[in-house]
């Protein structure tokens, strides 16, 4: 088992540890001479390395997907952590690593989340939305899946767990705003967020050769949306009854969460409750994504490097909230209050405090 991960890693340190090649590019340098950079990734996160020509490292040795024990020194480049390697050795995959060492995963408690999803579940008061729902949720294969998939290969919530923590931020955001609009329908709105990434369970798949996280053939052919919108279409088929009109409002939800065709949904949103869906859908990636940055970041970045799914790069120092602003308040007691010369007092203050500090 591991023991130095990722997230243990610290400008200065001195490191050899096993990480997971998740990839790997060769660079030129400005005299033309071959260079490596490869992001290094275990189950805590992931970090870039660069292998330098002084290094005098063969990096033909490993491709994506290795395991390899990486020797080198961490330090901050440009704010962000990175290893300057100064040694590698592959590993084979011959079963004495645990592979879980060296996937990402959700950093939430899975069964704390599940059993949210199911409490939301049992909310729903409309009889064949709450069915079709414990159709797949009460499944035990369908379940275990959706406990371990992850949202996407990269971006938001890319990380084993992580279609389960999306599904239910997207469900407890969706339930807040039911509150706040009486026009939207609750069941729906929350059967539509529970079900819109359903496909995902089969859209993506541990590639254990690669020790990654990668798109089956169905989901490089067909995609989430439209297996999502198959597997909904097929469990409702075993609810007799089911109401035609909420049929296919459900489907809309689910063809349309990505808003438009140029995103990969048939149809734009054209009820209320999908056009809620694909708004929270797409917030909530937005702020996962950005997560992810902030995280692999180490703290250290002011800015991040320019992100495509952002097309921008992104402010990432954090707020200090920590000066002590006791100082800038003045206790009173009540009773007392009126016999306080407040223009006196305000004079004496303005006097003691530097205005660019308050404001």
């Amino acid at each position: 088992m591991k023991e130095l991960y990722v997230n243990d890693l610290k400008a200065g340190m001195k490191v050899k540890s096993v990480f997971a090649v998740s990839r790997k590019t060769v660079r030129k340098t400005k005299s033309g001479e071959d260079y490596c950079t490869i992001c290094l990734q275990d189950r805590s996160g992931c970090i870039d390395a660069v292998i330098w020509p002084k290094a005098s490292v063969n990096f033909n040795i490993f491709e994506e997907g290795d395991l390899a024990e990486i020797s080198g020194d961490v330090s901050d480049y440009k704010g962000t952590r990175q290893i300057e390697v100064s040694g590698i050795r592959t590993l084979e995959k011959d079963g004495r690593a645990d592979y879980s060492d060296f996937i990402r995963i959700t950093k939430k408690n899975v069964e704390d989340m599940f059993s949210e999803m199911m409490t939301f579940i049992e909310s729903v008061k409309n009889k064949p939305l709450k069915k079709l729902l414990k159709l797949f949720f009460e499944d035990k294969k369908f379940s275990e899946s959706f406990r371990s998939s992850s949202a996407a290969v990269q971006y938001h919530h890319a990380f084993m767990g992580g279609l389960l923590e999306h599904t239910l931020s997207v469900v407890k955001i969706c339930d807040f705003l039911a509150g706040s609009y009486e026009k939207l329908n609750r069941d729906l709105l929350l059967a539509g967020a529970v079900l819109h990434d359903i496909g995902k369970i089969r859209e993506y798949e541990f590639d254990e050769k690669n020790i990654t996280i990668g798109v089956s053939n169905e989901g490089k052919l067909l995609g989430h949306i439209t297996i999502g919108y198959g597997m909904v279409l097929e469990k409702i088929k075993y609810i007799k009854g089911f109401p035609e009109d909420l049929k296919e409002r459900l489907l809309h939800i689910i063809l349309s969460h990505h808003g438009a065709k140029e995103f990969g949904s048939p149809k734009r949103p054209k009820i209320l409750e999908a056009f809620v869906v694909y708004h929270v859908d797409h917030m909530d990636a937005d702020v996962g994504g950005f997560c992810i940055v902030a995280e692999e970041s180490g703290g250290r970045a002011e800015w991040s490097g320019y992100l495509k799914n952002f097309e921008r790069s992104i402010y990432l120092k954090e707020l200090n909230l920590q000066q002590d602003f006791d100082e800038y308040f003045i206790d009173a007691d009540p009773d007392e209050v009126e016999d306080i010369d407040d223009k006196n007092l305000f004079a004496k203050k303005q006097t003691e405090l530097n205005q660019d500090e308050l404001f």
